[in-house]
């Protein structure tokens, strides 16, 4: 996968969840949101969700292609999900749903 691509789930195990933030540099609303996401993943401790910071500029295609039209923005396996700074209660719900898990 290039640094300039995103992450879609097919081949992949499909237990796996890719948490995608999607940020701009300065940007204080994502700094937050990108620690929200982490903290829902350490508490979760599933080994099957992965994390990775998306800067829109840098990845401009990818973002226009997910829909992104502001940051903070987080996507879930390719997909926007949270156009905006998700709850934490939504966001760990949303992991879960694609887990698989209730």
């Amino acid at each position: 996968m290039s640094e300039k691509q995103g992450v879609s789930n097919s081949g992949n195990d499909p237990k796996t969840v890719w948490v995608e933030v999607l940020t701009a540099s300065g940007c204080v609303r994502c700094q937050e949101t990108k620690a929200l996401a982490k903290v829902i993943i350490a508490e979760l401790g599933n080994h099957s969700i992965q994390y990775r910071e998306i800067n829109v500029v840098d990845n401009i295609d990818y973002a226009v292609q997910l829909g992104v039209i502001s940051a903070p923005a987080i996507a879930l396996n390719g997909e926007l999900v949270f156009p905006g700074p998700p709850s934490k209660a939504k966001l760990r719900q949303a992991i879960l749903e694609r887990l698989g898990e209730p």
